[in-house]
């Protein structure tokens, strides 16, 4: 693998250095392979180690630290484009000819939302019966037999056939806008609520 660094911020401008395969070391020693000589550069700054097959960057514990791409790192790896700050120095990598980064991958489109069901009114479920107990809001309805008379099978089966034909009209009277009719509601007219215990 052939890499090297391209100064970009900091002078000398477009100054290149090589990284040959093992060890580059970084730092305000004499002894260092790159060497940075100002405050803010610790002696042992860092190292990049050209693998072969991967470029690392290791921070040797500097003061300052070493950045890459803007962040602090103790160990990384390095890519093409890939910018490296070392005190007031900001380097720019490139690995075997490239020098910018990658267009990263085009994030797949999330699937489309399906439409929300349509929400129409809601229903209330019907309360449960107890037997021989009229449903809450409604009166027993009186079943209407002749007067004197128990209210035989045919009465009740007459008035159930009323309730469920719904309210009866007066004749000249206009009908109220409660009497109107609702398919979602049973209504009941006062002539309807009867009541069997007479």
């Amino acid at each position: 693998m052939q890499a090297k660094l391209h100064l970009i911020k900091g002078k000398p401008q477009d100054k290149t250095v090589d990284i040959p395969p093992g060890t580059l070391k970084v730092g305000r020693d004499p002894e260092s392979d790159l060497i940075i000589a100002v405050a803010s550069v610790s002696r042992h700054h860092c190292e990049i180690v050209n693998e072969g097959t991967r470029l690392v960057i290791r921070d040797k514990g500097s003061g300052n630290g070493t950045l890459v791409n803007g962040q602090r790192v103790h160990e990384e790896v390095l890519t093409p484009g890939d910018e490296i700050q070392m005190g007031p120095l900001t380097f720019a990598v490139e690995i075997d000819g490239v020098r910018t980064k990658a267009a990263a991958p085009p994030v797949p489109a999330a699937p489309a939302a399906r439409p929300a069901a349509p929400v129409g009114p809601i229903q209330a479920k019907p309360a449960a019966k107890v037997k021989g107990t009229p449903a809450p809001g409604l009166a027993k309805p009186k079943v209407l037999a002749p007067p004197g008379k128990r209210p035989g099978p045919d009465d009740v089966l007459a008035s159930l056939e009323r309730l469920a034909s719904g309210p009866k009209k007066k004749p000249g009277l206009p009908v109220p806008p409660a009497a109107k009719k609702n398919d979602d509601v049973l209504e009941i007219s006062d002539e309807d609520l009867l009541d069997t215990d007479q």
